[in-house]
């Protein structure tokens, strides 16, 4: 089994940046090289497969995550991938034991930051946009866009949410591309809508209307790089008034145009 030291990967990596001991890279795969052996990293690492797409075996059990897929591991967790495009591309996060201490993050609370952060793709593509201009001015940025991935509040890890805010999550990422009403998500969820509207902030850190922007975004990064759809065509599909208005908003959350994070 191969064990790979910071900063080595299966595949090629086409650019990288140093941070406090931690990792970033941009990394591309191919079937050609591909390398399905058994492996893990000696430190934590997250990876964020923005085009092409794996399949992971992990614990003994296979499976093909979705493209767009965070992958999370611990340090020196067995695992091993598989190219299933002749082409795809992630962007790495290599976590160091000494980052960790130095901000006082435990692994799994990092994990649990992840998963549960409505901003993580968004976050790292950031992050990706400073590596292509990878300058010392970068550096600060890049840092703080680091510790704002792993350590995002935890309002929605609370196991005592109450029920019908769990319900809310589920309806909010279940039904991304509708234009659900006030109205509708409290029937749905057995509030007030003043409730919800009174609590959403508290829960979500967000307003609503922000938090439902987010989830379409989420989902266009994933149209955008997998799919021949035009940008009016993901515009359209992902709920946004025109193309000019989910541009705009792409630039903002994720510091790409769509046209150029489409060639990325």
């Amino acid at each position: 089994m191969d064990i790979l030291k910071k900063g080595e990967y299966t595949g090629d990596i086409i650019s990288s940046f140093e941070i406090d001991g931690s990792i970033i890279t941009n990394t591309h795969y191919s079937i050609k090289k591909n390398n399905p052996e058994w492996h893990y990293h000696e430190n934590l690492h997250i990876c964020f497969v923005f085009q092409g797409g794996k399949a992971d075996t992990l614990k003994e059990s296979r499976y093909t995550e979705k493209k767009g897929s965070i992958f999370f591991y611990h340090a020196e967790e067995k695992h091993r991938w598989v190219s299933t495009e002749i082409v795809s591309k992630s962007a790495n996060i290599e976590i160091s034991s000494a980052f960790l201490k130095m901000y006082d993050l435990p692994e799994y609370d990092v994990k649990l930051a992840i998963q549960n952060n409505i901003d993580a793709k968004t976050i790292i593509l950031k992050i990706q946009q400073e590596l292509l201009i990878n300058s010392k001015a970068s550096r600060p940025h890049v840092k703080s866009l680091l510790l704002e991935l792993v350590s995002k509040s935890k309002s929605l890890n609370n196991k005592d949410l109450p029920q019908w805010i769990k319900l809310l999550i589920e309806l909010l990422n279940d039904r991304w591309d509708e234009q659900l009403s006030l109205n509708e998500m409290s029937e749905i969820v057995g509030v007030h809508p003043v409730t919800i509207s009174k609590f959403f902030r508290k829960y979500f850190s967000y307003t609503l209307g922000e938090y439902q922007r987010k989830l379409k975004i989420d989902k266009s990064i994933e149209l955008i790089k997998n799919t021949q759809m035009s940008l009016s065509e993901i515009a359209f599909c992902c709920g946004f008034t025109d193309q000019s208005h989910f541009i705009r908003n792409f630039k903002i959350m994720t510091g790409f145009l769509p046209s150029h994070f489409r060639k990325f």
